[in-house]
């Protein structure tokens, strides 16, 4: 399996750690390839640092986390594109350009997408889902 995590799992991860963590871990148990892309990266700084208002430091270590456990993808010139809101069409790009299986997120304007071309698109909940069916999760956790 293929999975692309929305910047917004990342900072799940940075900010509430043990769910998000948790699937992270799960998806790396199972070796699935994760794929993340410099844009989403330097997005993730820019959230958790301008947004959240969150520590430079902080902002670099979740990056490099993120890092050390996916492929970086870089997608080219794409007609796709998320029309209700252009900010979240680079990701639907990494996710294509990675062919993912799953694309996870919490964005509505992602979700409402689902499927997409070949790519599922599903929440962080539905995505802890699959990890208990698939038995890479216990069920009570």
């Amino acid at each position: 399996m293929k999975v692309f995590f929305d910047t917004n799992v990342y900072v799940a991860e940075a900010l509430l750690g043990e769910g998000a963590e948790e699937m992270l871990a799960a998806t790396e148990s199972a070796d699935w390839r994760v794929f993340v892309s410099t844009y989403q990266l330097d997005e993730l700084e820019r959230v958790l640092t301008e947004y959240l208002g969150f520590s430079r430091r902080l902002a670099v270590l979740s990056r490099q986390r993120a890092v050390r456990r996916a492929e970086l993808i870089e997608p080219g010139a794409s007609r796709h594109a998320v029309d209700e809101d252009q900010a979240d069409t680079p990701i639907l790009r990494a996710a294509l350009a990675a062919g993912a299986d799953y694309l996870v997120t919490n964005d509505h304007h992602l979700l409402d997408l689902d499927p997409y071309e070949s790519v599922r698109i599903v929440s962080m909940s539905n995505y802890r889902t699959i990890l208990v069916n698939e038995g890479f999760l216990p069920a009570n956790s």
